[in-house]
């Protein structure tokens, strides 16, 4: 009865501990910074106020006290001082930017004030914390019990429940309650265990006094013992951390997907301390146990069942629960099951020597919290950076084969007794492990990761294993020059140099310093791969460029993006960088911008949420000159219309006169300012338009007149207002308001079309009061072509359309060049190369000859269109395209018979359809073209 009850008192505290354990880690992240820096000293912090919990323990005695009774105090504090923290730390943030500002330019200073405020905050819940567990063995009816088979039952119960809090934390408690009320949750969970605790605590207390242990070198302090938990802590947390490392290879890196992992790590935890319950000669299985762990830790990885690609699954992004499930349990249950079985083990053998059980339970978990802190600061920044992931995998499972020697004596090798022959086979059969190990295995699920976007025949240019991310760089060539560049971490496409993506990426900068060109100074937060810096660089008057990323080997890949118009904008004497998170670079940096924006990582990666709540937003605001600018990424395409309106929300409710713009896709890009945005001056915009890298620039991204830039207008403040009226915003208290479901593409391509549809845009820009107010008058004219343009490339590119027809408009009755490239599949970029080439080749080159058309017709030279066209007839069509290419081209060239009589020629390779119906009777009206026939 009383073990059962204990039990279940411990199981709503491990609940407890790591719902708070959890929400803690968030918010102090929001206060202190999420760099891997920052996570790692709050993570210290969150490990010394446990340690110091067990260091009470390890160095006190209990007389006259109840354990229960001290054990609900102890409980009731976690409750109260834990949910005080989870409302507490977004206002502390605030309370101390002041601080932080003074000292921005004494960073070793500042790191050391972020350790101790966090340490200090997060001292007293954690330090109750780490003395629940040794407190309650002092229960004078527990002594009844076996202490090595009550260590192993409480340790399981205080996992398992650790696990259920993981588990109904991630997938309800936050979404439904949000951060606050998930705080208040886990402290009626603290509160259900101090009531049921002092409700059945008893009046008896131990026989006898338990004597203090000292620290000292004396012979009652089992060294030995103790070294081995601080190592086996130390190497399995690094593991866990290698584990997610490995598996992000495979999985999506969002909240779901760590919890997940999380979860199978503390249940396998959980199931080997109930292991651990049967175990009866606790100090001759430990050097077996430690062998096993080792063994276990390299066959989970060797054996690992890499998922296959089926179906729609196009690229290795796991999202399902239930998968990710089944491969962390193959990878990491093994050895955390061996983990779960060793600490009680490792408890009953110094319970042994220190006979006290508080003693020697808070000095055994003691030690180990110590090895849990310095376990992932070892492995996140000497381990994975230097040896990368498989290499740190096996030196962990070394070092537990290790620690099975330190843990042995002469007897425990003797031939004579079972466990001495047991242990030299297993030290045996890890020895033949490691020499049959497969050391080229990482190359394969490196590869795995990025096979998926290999398809469009990119190649490897170069791979880092960082502190927090697995980064590879692939690079598409064309006509034997660099095209564009993909960044691929973990296993997501994490940005790119593709023209497409370079529209939206460079407007981050042009449509804030077309709109102030006065702009002397910029910051960028996350650096990508250089696009939105590259577009800044270009403007000569910018005096300044700060670039924020967490990762430092982001900067590092700076250099391996090269190509026509392309410059490493790093090398610019203007730009500064800062490896620091975004949010804490906001409240930290006394300096204000003229324009703020972001090139973010996809929105549903873990922690991307914190850069677009409504306090993101509001430091944003914070951080810009009175009239300043500020703009960032909304990817409709990869959220649902909810989503897309709580973003909107949020940032509307910091920028009054927020508005929304895009180019054709469904890109968009949010804009705020801090103030009234006034008119750019006539000058300064005639100065801007007149730079030739910038207007060049922009036309490469097919904006070629800055009238064009009225047709990127997609709403203002009041549709905003319309649209998102009773959407709550996104907010640091609700980040399941961004959740991980699928988007709905048809849904968000119906969003977007129906601010694309010429007619309604171009009325919605006529009666804004934004750009009645703000706007240049020069660029509100003749503006229905521009809407007219865009509308029918967002259907080309969203769903298809008649691409003859398309291109007819764009020859006949515009003078733009993108439209046309993008028509024929090719770009400036494209065709930069295509010429270079050609001017390269002694021959007209096959493979070149669609981008030069595509050239041609977009500088309206048609008799060099038709030439080269001609030039593909005589070696025989390779798209039938072409064929009606070219026969269109005749025709509006003036050239009818012409037409006619290649139309007859190639009639037996024309199949009747409704565009060939079409373009007959295109050509018949306007031409007087007679098809064949």
């Amino acid at each position: 009865m009383r073990v059962g009850l204990v039990s279940l008192i411990l199981f709503l505290s491990g609940c407890s501990a790591l719902l708070f354990q959890t929400l803690w880690l968030r918010l102090s992240g929001l206060a202190f910074g999420n760099s891997v820096w920052a996570a790692a000293l709050i993570l210290s912090s969150f490990m010394a106020g446990l340690a110091l919990g067990n260091a009470i323990a390890a160095l006190s005695t209990l007389p006259a006290i109840r354990p229960l009774r001290l054990y609900a105090g102890l409980e009731s504090i976690v409750a109260v001082f834990g949910s005080s923290l989870v409302f507490a730390l977004p206002l502390l943030g605030q309370w101390l930017r002041p601080i932080f500002q003074a000292l921005w330019h004494y960073q070793a200073f500042l790191n050391v004030l972020r350790f101790s405020i966090s340490f200090l905050i997060l001292l007293l819940p954690t330090t109750a914390m780490g003395l629940t567990l040794p407190v309650l063995l002092e229960d004078p009816l527990l002594y009844r019990r076996r202490f090595s088979r009550l260590i192993a039952a409480f340790y399981a119960s205080n996992t398992l429940g650790a696990v259920v809090g993981a588990v109904v934390g991630e997938a309800y408690l936050i979404e439904k309650f949000g951060l606050s009320g998930t705080g208040l949750t886990a402290a009626c969970f603290s509160l259900a265990a101090a009531a049921i605790a002092w409700f059945f605590a008893g009046t008896l207390h131990a026989d006898g006094e338990t004597s203090r242990v000292h620290v000292s070198l004396g012979k009652q302090i089992p060294w030995k013992l103790l070294a081995l938990s601080l190592g086996t802590g130390a190497i399995f947390l690094g593991l866990e951390l290698i584990w997610f490392r490995f598996m992000r290879l495979y999985v999506a890196s969002t909240e779901t997907a760590f919890c997940t992992m999380l979860a199978v790590v503390l249940s396998g935890i959980g199931l080997g301390g109930l292991a651990a319950t049967a175990i009866g000669a606790p100090r001759k299985i430990l050097p077996l146990l430690l062998l096993l762990a080792a063994m276990a830790t390299l066959l989970s990885y060797i054996f690992f069942p890499v998922p296959v690609l089926q179906g729609d699954r196009k690229v290795f992004y796991i999202e399902s629960w239930a998968e990710i499930a089944q491969l962390s349990a193959a990878l990491m249950s093994p050895a955390a099951f061996l983990s779960g079985i060793m600490l009680p083990v490792m408890v009953s053998c110094i319970q042994e020597v220190v006979t006290n059980r508080m003693n020697s339970t808070g000095l055994t978990i003691l030690f180990n919290t110590v090895g849990a802190a310095i376990g992932p600061i070892l492995a996140c920044f000497v381990l994975l950076p230097w040896l990368g992931f498989q290499s740190s995998l096996i030196l962990s499972a070394i070092a537990y084969a290790a620690l099975a020697l330190l843990t042995c004596d002469k007897q425990t090798w003797s031939l004579r007794r079972p466990g001495g022959i047991a242990l030299i086979l297993l030290g045996l059969c890890f020895l033949l492990l490691l020499t049959l190990f497969p050391y080229r295995r990482n190359e394969t699920h490196f590869e795995n990761a990025r096979r998926p976007f290999e398809a469009d025949q990119s190649v490897l240019q170069k791979k880092i294993e960082g502190s927090a991310d697995t980064f590879q760089v692939l690079r598409r060539d064309l006509f034997g020059e660099p095209y564009y560049y993909r960044l691929v971490t973990n296993a997501y496409s994490m940005s790119g140099t593709h023209p497409r993506s370079q529209r939206y990426m460079r407007l981050f900068a042009y449509l804030p310093l077309a709109l102030r060109p006065q702009s002397e100074n910029a910051l960028l937060l996350c650096y990508g791969v250089g696009v939105t810096a590259d577009a800044f660089t270009h403007d000569p008057r910018l005096k300044h460029l700060d670039i924020v990323d967490t990762s430092k080997e982001v900067f590092d890949l700076a250099g391996s993006y090269t190509g026509f118009g392309y410059s490493n904008p790093l090398r610019d004497s203007r730009v500064r960088t800062f490896v620091q998170d975004a949010r804490f670079f906001l409240q930290a940096i006394p300096e204000r911008y003229d324009v703020i924006t972001g090139e973010p990582p996809p929105l549903k990666i873990a922690g991307t949420v914190n850069l677009y709540t409504q306090q993101f937003f509001e430091l944003m605001h914070n951080r810009l000159k009175d009239g300043g600018i500020a703009t960032f990424w909304l990817p409709i395409s990869e959220l649902t219309t909810n989503e897309s309106k709580a973003i909107l929300r949020a940032f509307h409710n910091v920028f009054a006169n927020a508005s929304v713009w895009a180019t054709c896709d469904l890109e968009w890009i949010m804009m705020g300012s801090k103030g009234p945005l006034h008119r750019p001056d006539q000058g300064l915009v005639w100065e801007f338009w007149s730079e030739a890298t910038m207007r060049y620039d922009l036309a490469r991204i097919g904006i070629e007149s800055p009238e064009q830039m009225s047709g990127l207008f997609v709403m203002d403040s009041d549709e905003i207002d319309r649209i998102t009226d009773g959407v709550e915003p996104l907010s640091d208290f609700y980040p399941k308001r961004l959740s991980d479901a699928h988007p709905d593409l048809k849904a968000a391509y119906e969003f977007g079309h129906h601010y694309f549809e010429t007619r309604r845009a171009l009325r919605r820009f006529l009666s804004s009061s934004f750009i009645k107010e703000s706007w240049p008058v020069e660029w509100q004219k003749s503006l229905d072509l521009f809407f007219l343009v865009r509308e029918m490339r967002f259907r080309s590119e969203m769903s298809g359309s008649n691409w003859l027809d398309d291109l007819d408009l764009y020859l006949r009755h515009s003078q733009l060049r993108a439209p046309v490239l993008s028509v024929q599949n090719s770009d400036d970029f494209r065709l930069l190369l295509a010429e270079k080439f050609a001017e390269r080749s002694h021959s007209m080159p096959v493979e070149a000859l669609p981008d030069l058309i595509a050239g041609a017709l977009a500088r309206r030279d048609f008799p060099a269109a038709i030439q080269l066209l001609e030039t593909e007839k005589d070696r025989g069509f390779s798209n039938v395209n072409d064929l009606f290419l070219l026969i269109y081209l005749y025709c509006l060239n003036g050239s009818v018979e012409k037409a006619e009589a290649l139309a007859s020629a190639e009639a037996g390779s024309i199949q009747k359809d409704w565009f060939v119906d079409w373009l007959w009777g295109e050509l018949q009206a306007q031409f007087g073209f007679h098809p064949p026939g």
